[in-house]
């Protein structure tokens, strides 16, 4: 059976069994500088924006308007390539729209435009994390070339995080046959970007450490530390301790603090394998870290403050375990 990414779940070969066709999924190769791209662009004056999207898409851009701030982030998406958004708007201003979208998609460049005597602000926003800024009147040539370099940095952002993450060695290549496994591949890839606790299910050797490497490597966090517990493989009487660290002196052989598992992968993800195996004692507690992002360190007064990601897998039916009891 192949490993299922929760909440869908698919059925399929298990990696590696022999079937009429194959492919290996390596990481997303560097986005081709095609003026092809999608971009956003919200502009209140309707002759401005009208002008700057005939110009956009007569050099080959997809183009979705907006007449408001509220119109584009009703409209956006992380699909698409480029913002340009103006500065000042009615309701919601372009620094506003510059903030959500990097809430979003913080890998997405955002362009501001600002009226002339106005580069203070665009400096302001620039410093809040916009890409760069146009000020009015601008000419085709200068909204052509900064939409081009936006695309240009973004690409060699990816690039970047590609070499990093091929370097750390976390992700390692899959190879599937079935359809199954390829839409359980396609939903990891979906979810990766997102902060979403992630529960992988199947039978043991489906890949399910695979799939979270993966998850881990296409995420926000690729330059965080990945972090793997085989719950199973802790005594059940040290697991406390290994997850959420101790101090010094807190119990009988404790000579010296230990962080714990949570506060090392601090940045990055903590994949728990075999998370059914967890005691029941300790259950509440890796609750509480999900829901306050906090861990209580054994011995310690106050609870630590942590920023990690969890992917979870196992090989049970958690939903049977808990309609009977256990």
């Amino acid at each position: 059976m192949c490993a299922l990414v929760a909440p869908i779940a698919q059925r399929g070969y298990p990696p590696g069994l022999a079937c009429p066709r194959f492919r290996t999924l390596e990481p997303n190769p560097l986005p081709l500088l095609t003026p092809k791209q999608r971009i956003l662009l919200i502009e209140d004056d309707a002759s401005g924006r009208e002008l700057a999207a005939f110009n956009l898409r007569g050099a080959g851009y997809h183009v979705d308007e907006a007449v408001s701030g509220e119109n584009g982030i009703s409209l956006f998406s992380p699909e698409h390539d480029v913002v340009i958004t103006d500065i000042r708007m009615p309701g919601l201003s372009g620094l506003e729209v510059l903030d959500r979208v990097k809430q979003t998609a913080p890998d997405v460049p955002v362009v501001v435009i600002t009226a002339y005597g106005s580069v203070d602000v665009a400096v302001g926003a620039m410093r809040a994390g916009a890409y760069d800024f146009l000020e009015k009147p601008f000419q085709r040539e200068q909204l052509l070339l900064t939409v081009a370099r936006a695309l240009e940095n973004r690409a060699l952002r990816a690039e970047v995080r590609t070499l990093r993450r091929s370097a750390s060695g976390v992700e390692r290549p899959i190879v599937a046959c079935s359809d199954a496994m390829l839409r359980q591949l396609e939903i990891a890839d979906r979810v990766a970007p997102t902060d979403a606790t992630v529960l992988v299910t199947g039978e043991t050797g489906t890949g399910k450490e695979l799939l979270a490497r993966r998850i881990h490597a296409r995420s926000r966090r690729a330059e965080g530390p990945f972090v793997a517990v085989n719950c199973a493989a802790v005594p059940p009487d040290l697991i406390e301790s290994e997850l959420f660290g101790h101090e010094k002196g807190a119990f009988t052989g404790a000579h010296r603090a230990r962080k714990g598992r949570f506060r090392q992968a601090q940045g990055g993800t903590i994949f728990l394998d075999e998370v059914g195996e967890m005691p029941h004692a300790l259950q509440g507690k890796l609750l509480r870290a999900l829901q306050e992002r906090v861990v209580d360190v054994v011995g310690a007064d106050t609870p630590q403050t942590v920023d990690v990601r969890v992917v979870a897998a196992t090989n049970q039916n958690l939903e049977a375990r808990v309609a009977e009891g256990s």
